[in-house]
């Protein structure tokens, strides 16, 4: 096997042995719910457009017929380091009729990490989601940032919860395990 090839061959085993050895299972919040009267659909629909502009996000679309509303990204969070990255936040809303008589309230937050040297090597996923324990603790940069966009998805979701005299805890949020690098 020529030199080269060896090189080659080793390297891209570093950098496999590197990216396993950060690996770690994270929780994301896929979206959180609540249960409300029917009645109250065109209410909880206003809500959330007008808590998500309150709270500095634009919309990006916004349909009262189908009473879903999307944000367009903000920008929530940057990271030094190398490379740069900035860290932006998605929300997504929606007020469904459910079989069962009743009427659901869905927010889901999205984040996209840019990084601030080449615009287009970007990558979008759930938001990460810190236990209590974990908060305050020794965290990474990235991590810090994860737990900004949750505050801010959050103080969202309490606000709607408010604005439609729900106690905060009535949103249920939905969590998954995932596999990330470096968090």
């Amino acid at each position: 096997m020529p030199l080269k090839r060896v090189q080659q061959f080793l390297c891209v085993g570093v950098i496999f042995f590197f990216l396993n050895g950060c690996m770690s299972t994270r929780s994301s919040l896929v979206d959180v719910k609540a249960t409300i009267e029917p009645a109250n659909s065109d209410i909880a629909y206003k809500a959330i457009r007008g808590v998500l502009l309150d709270k500095g996000f634009d919309i990006k679309m916004s349909d009262k017929d189908l009473r879903i509303v999307t944000t367009e990204y903000k920008k929530f969070s940057s990271v030094s380091g190398w490379p740069p990255f900035d860290f932006y936040l998605q929300i997504k809303g929606a007020v469904r009729d459910r079989p069962n008589g009743r009427a659901e309230v869905t927010l889901w937050p999205r984040v996209k990490e840019q990084n601030r040297l080449n615009a287009n090597a970007f990558t979008g996923h759930p938001l990460l989601y810190y236990s209590s324990e974990e908060i305050g603790s020794s965290m990474s940069s990235r991590a810090e940032a994860m737990q900004e966009g949750q505050s801010i998805f959050q103080g969202v979701v309490l606000a709607i919860a408010e604005a439609l005299g729900l106690p905060g805890g009535e949103f249920n949020p939905n969590l998954q395990q995932i596999e990330v690098l470096g968090m």
